[in-house]
């Protein structure tokens, strides 16, 4: 009778392994792969294993639930075939498994636990259904009943599983400790760098700057960074939501670099002075565009241009309430958005960007390369030091 529960366990414990490893391959793919294709149990909205994975709710301590899952399997397994290992080595560590059966039907009980509290979040939190999880989760009940011990309802076998684990570790005691610093350490570190989640690491990054109502890296004057610093081009329209956000990460990364010189391009997506945008996104960007051009006539563009991104003025009336704060030459300033060279200078900007390749905003150029798109302040860092090993990589040859 032993026998033939340890091959049904082993069996159960073999297809959960199997599901947890495709489960962790989705995982990884649409968490770390911009360009996958759906997987065979992304149905629809509902099913939908390629949603679930890419939710928050799919990592526990920062490590993905597929990874916990596999863990789970391989532990089931080796507690299932540990009396050959204890017939092979005796009067060594493995000889504390007193009562493995018992302690398999008390994790897969607690795994059966977990399950319900992740199909419960799954159908009520995320509204979508992962098929995958849900047949491991009636698997962690299966092995649970088929580990479970004769003549009672799991008491004997928590108790067997408590009573072993504190006479283990009384005799073990040091082991347990190097093991439980080792796994807080871990979880520590997966948890603080959310290394299996880009996603999350992505929105984490975003948060310092999203939640800044006043840049407080802002530059002054019509320079950002070292005058023979490093070229990076930042193309923005000053209505872009992700534009203000990358603006602040440009300044935060020219005030701690020291030496990069950030050049900043107007690009509005406004059809009334940009002809490559056939429908305007932001009216009244070109406008604000014209007076971030015109204060740099007074030596204040980036004064004015942090001023627009922050304040998000609805009116030329309030720019001009708005530029008293910057010390301004408000009656020049009017006269200068006005002027034909004004107007040449936006074209300009706006052939040059267009030319280029650029359509879109926020786009960051480094190394002559364009990046569209708002990205996380850590892969502008990466991008520099990239095109810096390139550079030194091309003189070395």
């Amino acid at each position: 009778m032993d026998k033939k529960k340890t091959i049904i366990i082993a069996l159960l414990a073999a297809i959960g392994l199997v599901l947890t490893f495709e489960l962790a391959f989705i995982f990884f793919k649409v968490n770390f792969n911009e360009t996958y294709s759906a997987s065979f149990c992304s149905v629809n909205n509902l099913i939908d294993c390629d949603g679930v994975a890419k939710t928050n709710y799919s990592m526990f301590l920062g490590i993905p639930l597929a990874l916990w899952g596999m863990f789970y399997y391989l532990l089931t397994l080796f507690l299932n075939f540990v009396h050959i290992i204890q017939n092979r080595f005796k009067n060594t560590i493995f000889d504390v498994f007193k009562n493995p059966k018992s302690y398999i039907a008390a994790l897969g009980l607690v795994s059966f636990a977990v399950s319900i509290c992740l199909a419960t979040i799954s159908i009520f939190k995320i509204n979508k259904i992962c098929v995958l999880c849900f047949v491991t989760y009636f698997i962690d009940l299966f092995i649970a009943f088929a580990a479970k011990s004769k003549g009672s309802f799991f008491v004997q076998d928590i108790k067997n599983t408590i009573l072993d684990f504190i006479d283990g570790v009384k005799k073990y005691t040091l082991l347990f400790i190097a093991a439980v610093l080792v796994f807080t350490g871990f979880v520590t570190y997966t948890s603080v760098s959310l290394v299996f989640s880009p996603q999350q690491k992505m929105q984490k990054s975003f948060e310092e700057f999203m939640q800044m109502k006043k840049n407080k890296y802002a530059a002054s004057g019509n320079v950002m960074g070292n005058p023979k610093g490093n070229k990076i081009y930042v193309y923005s329209d000053f209505l872009c939501p992700f534009c203000r956000i990358t603006n602040i990460m440009v300044s935060k990364f020219a005030h701690e670099q020291k030496d990069v010189l950030v050049l900043h391009e107007n690009f509005p997506l406004d059809s009334s002075c940009n002809k490559y945008v056939p429908n305007t996104v932001h009216p009244g960007a070109c406008v604000l565009a014209k007076y971030a051009l015109a204060a740099e006539k007074q030596g204040k563009y980036w004064d004015m241009a942090n001023l627009l991104f922050d304040e998000q003025p609805n009116s030329e009336a309030d720019i001009l309430y708005l530029s008293e704060k910057i010390n301004i030459d408000v009656a020049r300033l009017v006269n200068d958005v006005n002027s034909p060279e004004i107007e040449q200078e936006l074209y300009n900007q706006i052939e040059n960007a267009h030319a280029k390749g650029i359509y879109g905003t926020p786009t960051i150029v480094i190394d002559d390369i364009p990046y569209i798109s708002a990205m996380p302040y850590y892969k502008i860092q990466l991008l520099y030091k990239q095109a810096q090993r390139r550079h030194k990589e091309a003189k070395s040859e």
